[in-house]
């Protein structure tokens, strides 16, 4: 019963260069906002008409125009901050006059960003238009929302510094806590993007287990032309893609628990098989296992991430929290008995008995099954290479 208590060659060519990429424009940022807090490093000096039109870029950046263009960034970071950078650019008469996010003052307003956001866009969305190439760019997907999270703010911590310090946000209380309105606005944005791009992940994992060759290319361009959709409707009207945005964003957040699951259980499948196609295979080095329940076990909702540890009782099953006491289910082996089968994508641990059901856990042990068996007390169901083999139970592995 619960008990609780306390707390391959070019495809790796390919694949190193995405990573490469997606690194280097996370640095990219960092740098650019550096260059541009810190001039003096540079032995450079700003004429006092350069310091004015910052300054009234800082003045001027408004709610509307930061929080509208989360939503699109969050669909597609890198494409999405293009977007940006191409209406400031050669955006024209039809851009909001006022919108000083896109203004000719506006860091976005350079060549330099526009072409490299550019190559960072081919480079992410090539991959995704097919099914054998999906998985790598899906698994450094991450990479790529946090380099357009940091990239954002990076362009709020520009504005901020560059605001005269005469006109000092106003200080909200929050209990022993004091934070100026800029810095709710940056943890708002990185929750805005992190919320409705976890959606959206799982929306593109469910496309690639779906047997259709090109449902993949038909996704990815149909993300693509709703992220320069909203984009355009940011460029004439910050104040209706803000509300826009906050449409997307409380759906998204409403299913944000169950799709967080499987997001979590997707990312930690397609990394490990990602690592398992690099390195060497993961030893048994102790008698634990990170599982998902497929189905509700106990009180594990499904896809729960927890860890499967054996014990000279059985084996309990741990679910870890934040902040929170963990949940623990001790197992008996006298009550259940544990199988492991072999899956194309994922492996399974099938318990039988009280309590019953199915734990899945990534490839990454794949080269020694059957020392993992042994550790954990469970019995190896051998099966022939052509069972494991076939993609026919993928999407019942993933779902």
């Amino acid at each position: 019963m619960p008990v609780f208590s306390p707390p391959k060659p070019i495809l790796k060519k390919i694949v190193a260069a995405a990573v490469v990429c997606l690194l280097s424009s996370v640095l990219f940022s960092t740098a650019f906002a550096q260059e541009l807090l810190e001039p003096e490093t540079k032995g450079e000096d700003f004429s006092a008409a350069d310091v004015a039109a910052y300054q009234q870029f800082g003045q001027t950046l408004g709610v509307a125009d930061w929080l509208g263009p989360l939503a699109p960034v969050a669909l597609s970071p890198f494409f999405g901050i293009l977007c940006l950078s191409a209406m400031s650019l050669y955006g024209g008469s039809w851009v909001s006059a006022d919108n000083a996010f896109l203004g000719d003052n506006s860091p976005l307003h350079n060549p330099a960003i526009f072409w490299t956001f550019l190559v960072l866009t081919l480079i992410t969305s090539i991959p995704r238009l097919t099914k054998v190439s999906k998985p790598f760019a899906q698994a450094v997907d991450q990479i790529e929302a946090w380099a357009g999270i940091m990239t954002l703010l990076a362009l709020k911590m520009m504005v901020g510094a560059d605001a005269p310090d005469v006109d000092q946000l106003s200080m909200v209380e929050l209990g022993i806590v004091s934070a100026t309105t800029s810095t709710l606005l940056m943890i708002a944005a990185a929750v805005n993007i992190f919320v409705i791009n976890t959606v959206k992940f799982f929306f593109e994992v469910l496309i690639w287990i779906t047997p259709i060759p090109t449902i993949d290319a038909m996704f990815e361009i149909a993300n693509k032309s709703v992220c320069a959709l909203l984009m355009a409707i940011y460029g004439y009207s910050p104040a209706i893609a803000t509300v826009i945005n906050l449409v997307m964003f409380v759906a998204a957040a409403f299913v944000s628990s169950w799709v967080y699951r499987r997001e979590v259980f997707f990312r930690t499948a397609l990394l490990d098989a990602v690592w398992s196609f690099f390195a060497p295979p993961k030893g048994v080095t102790e008698p634990e296992l990170v599982v998902f329940p497929a189905a509700d076990v106990g009180p594990f909702p499904a896809r729960t991430r927890c860890r499967l540890r054996k014990t000279e009782s059985g084996w309990t099953l741990i679910q870890q929290r934040f902040l929170r006491s963990d949940i623990l289910v001790e197992i008996s082996s006298s009550d259940c008995t544990a199988e492991l089968d072999v899956g194309f994508f994922t492996n399974t641990i099938k318990l039988t008995g009280a309590p019953a059901g199915d734990l899945t856990f990534s490839r990454w042990y794949n080269g020694c099954l059957p020392e993992l068996a042994s550790s954990m007390g469970a019995r190896l169901n051998e099966q022939d290479a052509a069972a494991v083999g076939d993609r026919s139970g993928l999407r019942a592995e993933m779902s």
